[in-house]
């Protein structure tokens, strides 16, 4: 008969499948965040650890269901033979799931991501700075009172029409697509703003932002420009880019002066105190792109930037970087579309944090074995499939439960050589319609709650 503790033993022999994962997230590790966020808990199968693992498989599954997580434990531990097992209910999984503290997930996250960054060194740097990507996304969650109050739905859809609908601003890492830090509010709260309560805690001295026309504002580019970061945006739509001002640093590339508004703006979102306090004039350099590729939306770029030295960093340079921030897009395509995150499946604000959280926690994990396949198979990191590594994770995750602890590395082996295989042809300026073949059904809206329709019938929906 086996104990709890042969239990877990036999869960996580070789459930970490990869030694930088192992060393993150193993069950010490985990037990000692979980001290530290003074979180105590009884001897049970649900322990923190096997709780937050289980976690991890529903979100890296297609179905995302809790009986679906559990039901996939359970039949690792059948296939072990293990004669008792916890019950088949979800329940108990649940309750875990509302026990387990938030800030133990950030916190494995962003351990994944710095260790990339402590094995990548210096060589992944754009002339010795760190360069990240900052943009923000939503996601949508189910129709429940309580996270209707904490995450209200637009404002365009009628009471009991719509979802409640989360915002999310992710701080991307250039060299690796790592989330790096994220920030959740509510559709009140701008991206910028969200944004704006964090960068000072986010954000190095000698970093470099790369950012949409949104970000471009006198304040913020002032505050981060005190705080030793630079940043590469592009303009705001409400400035202009008159390159006859300013001083000429070659062919489309400019010095110019901004002054500071003459009266604040509660939407600045800083106090009068510390509006005074900024700077009345900014030198910024502006770097303009004359001709976009056929197909993109603008003939014409203007990008800002307070990298001011054209000799340590030409124009051209700056250029490429700024067409790197496209890539945010991409990452948030594979956390939404292909990670499945754009509908969360959680009743309850906390458990939706937690969601979000483990989520951004497994897309780190999936691009730290990418990292690891390049690096060992001698691939471009950004030519990798993120879609393709996740289908395979999907599939050894569960073997690598099964296998003995003496034979994963074999099999680890195998997964970092797929990965390594699985090569994205090089398409430059591609250009793809944001246009749908496929047709939908042809079902008329709900505009008005499931309840009506529940007491008057289908027929009288006009």
């Amino acid at each position: 008969m086996a104990s709890l503790s042969q239990w877990r033993r036999q869960l996580h022999s070789g459930f970490l499948f990869d030694e930088a994962v192992r060393s993150i997230l193993r069950v010490e590790q985990i037990e000692a965040e979980c001290r530290r966020a003074q979180y105590k808990w009884r001897q049970s199968f649900w322990s923190p650890a096997v709780t937050l693992l289980t976690f991890l498989l529903q979100v890296l599954s297609q179905e995302k269901t809790l009986r679906c997580a559990v039901a996939s434990v359970l039949t690792q531990l059948a296939g072990q033979k293990v004669k008792q097992r916890p019950s088949a209910d979800a329940s108990a999984y649940c309750q875990a799931r509302q026990r387990l503290p938030l800030c133990v997930v950030n916190r494995l996250s962003e351990a994944l991501a710095d260790r990339m960054r402590a094995e990548m060194g210096e060589d992944h740097r754009y002339r010795g700075h760190r360069v990240v990507k900052v943009d923000g996304t939503t996601v949508s969650m189910p129709d429940e009172p309580e996270l209707q109050k904490a995450f209200p739905q637009p404002k365009a859809q009628k009471p009991g029409c719509g979802f409640p609908v989360a915002r999310l601003v992710v701080l991307f890492c250039w060299a690796t697509g790592a989330v790096l830090r994220e920030a959740v509010g509510n559709l009140h709260k701008a991206e910028i703003g969200l944004f704006r309560e964090h960068y000072s805690d986010w954000l190095e001295p000698g970093d470099v932002v790369l950012g949409d026309r949104h970000y471009c504002s006198y304040t913020d580019l002032a505050r981060l420009q005190e705080q030793g970061v630079h940043v590469i945006y592009r303009l705001h739509p409400r400035r202009s880019a008159d390159f006859r001002k300013g001083r000429s640093l070659g062919k489309n590339d400019r010095l110019v002066t901004w002054c500071r508004p003459r009266r604040w703006l509660e939407s600045f979102g800083i106090t009068r105190e510390d509006f005074e306090c900024l700077p009345e004039t900014l030198t910024v350099r502006m770097v303009r792109i004359p001709e976009t590729p056929k197909g993109f939306r603008s003939r014409t770029v203007t990008i800002v930037t307070t990298l001011l030295d054209p000799e340590a960093y030409p124009a051209r340079e700056i250029r490429a970087l700024f067409r790197d921030r496209w890539t945010v897009e991409l990452d948030i395509r594979s956390l939404k579309t292909q990670l499945g995150m754009d509908v969360l499946r959680s009743e309850s604000e906390d458990v939706v944090r937690k969601e979000m959280a483990v989520h951004l926690l497994a897309y780190n994990l999936i691009r730290l074995l990418m990292w690891r396949a390049a690096r060992e198979h001698d691939q471009d990191l950004h030519r990798l499939s993120f879609t393709g590594s996740l289908h395979r994770v999907r599939q050894v995750a569960a073997a690598m439960i099964l296998a003995p602890h003496n034979e994963d590395g074999h099999m680890i082996a195998c997964l970092l050589e797929w990965i390594a295989s699985d090569i994205v042809p090089n398409r430059p300026n591609r250009v793809e319609p944001r246009r749908r073949k496929r047709r939908p059904k042809e079902y008329s809206l709900l505009t008005k709650p499931r309840a009506w329709y529940h007491k008057h019938g289908d027929k009288d929906a006009r």
